[in-house]
């Protein structure tokens, strides 16, 4: 049988010139070790990151997953995330699923009890959007995850509420991401709601294309060093042929039932989210330009796909290792399955 299509680019059209203001802007962003600002340093760096979601957000609806908030507690991982969205003027408190008193948008690296936990992602939202009472979860790290995953449903306007995720993935064992693909789609089975994770996935792409070739080149045909074991698959014929790993991002892009690269399916030029770093030992990232950074959706959201942007500002490659990526979705298109 034949694999549906996993391309769903939208037919080529002029919207008027309100209309992308009206299209509900879901981002990711990796703070890079964000944690409560101390030094001057910190402070800069944090003031930063303030003026890039502001300006990402400005005038427009959306949400933003986060990774790399840090905190040895989840107490003091919340008072940084509530700090950055009172300064960008975005929200972070939801309602988890059998509570009924909101609390910051977060999931951890470790489950409660087990010592530190130190990396949680989270979830930031404009003003006009309503976080679902109880439609929060965290999936904390542990036996699923390394860092973590959030899930949150928004009412944004569409015929129904949305189900958005930030993840976080595996940085150092493919065979883990591959697993942690697994657990990251099971959030997103109900074909009765639409949803998209906006992720860190600390992998290369798998998806095409509408010529069927990948989107995302191989970056590490010519490199050599040795952090490149943590992202390749090597050829047992020949020891000096190397490709990147892919497993975990082809399985999540398969139909039916997917989540689809929003870069891919609206066929944009190909930017890279980081290898732009510099870092205080004036050592430049090994692995060079890459994209790791995008958002994914299901099918029922990739048909409404309208745009997909990295950020790439003077502000913000200063202001993190990655660059903010965001999508553009025309929520009041969404088709929901019968």
């Amino acid at each position: 049988m034949p694999e549906t299509p996993t391309n769903y680019s939208p037919e080529p059209q002029t919207p008027s010139p309100g209309e992308p203001d009206s299209w509900f802007r879901f981002g990711t962003y990796n703070l890079l070790d964000l944690e409560m600002p101390r030094t001057p340093a910190q402070w800069a760096r944090y003031e930063l990151i303030v003026t890039v979601i502001t300006e990402i957000y400005r005038g427009r609806a959306g949400a933003l997953a986060v990774q790399e908030i840090i905190g040895d507690t989840r107490a003091e991982a919340g008072r940084v995330l509530r700090m950055l969205a009172d300064d960008t003027g975005l929200q972070c408190n939801a309602v988890p699923a059998r509570r009924s008193k909101p609390v910051a948008a977060l999931a951890s690296s470790q489950p409660r009890g087990r010592g530190s936990l130190r990396y949680h992602v989270g979830m930031l939202w404009t003003p006009e959007i309503q976080p679902v009472p109880g439609g929060m979860r965290a999936y904390d790290g542990g036996p699923d995850f390394w860092h973590a995953m959030l899930t949150l449903r928004l009412d944004a306007g569409g015929p129904v509420p949305v189900k958005w995720a930030a993840y976080h993935a595996d940085p150092f064992r493919p065979r883990k991401r591959f697993h942690e693909a697994h657990r990251v789609l099971s959030a997103f089975q109900d074909e009765r709601v639409p949803g998209a994770v906006g992720a860190d996935w600390n992998n290369i792409s798998a998806d095409r294309r509408p010529n069927g070739r990948y989107y995302d080149e191989d970056p590490y045909t010519h490199q050599h060093h040795r952090k490149l074991r943590y992202q390749i698959k090597w050829n047992p014929d020949d020891p000096d042929a190397k490709t990147a790993d892919r497993d975990s991002t082809e399985f999540l892009r398969r139909e039916p039932g997917g989540l689809h690269d929003i870069a891919a399916v609206v066929d944009v030029p190909w930017t890279p989210s980081c290898g732009h770093w510099v870092d205080e030992h004036n050592r430049t990232d090994d692995f060079g330009l890459r994209r790791i950074d995008t958002i994914r959706a299901t099918a029922e959201l990739a048909c409404v796909a309208r745009a997909h942007t990295t950020h790439h500002s003077p502000h913000s490659e200063k202001a993190s290792d990655h660059l903010p990526v965001s999508s553009d979705f025309a929520l009041a298109e969404i088709e929901i399955a019968a």
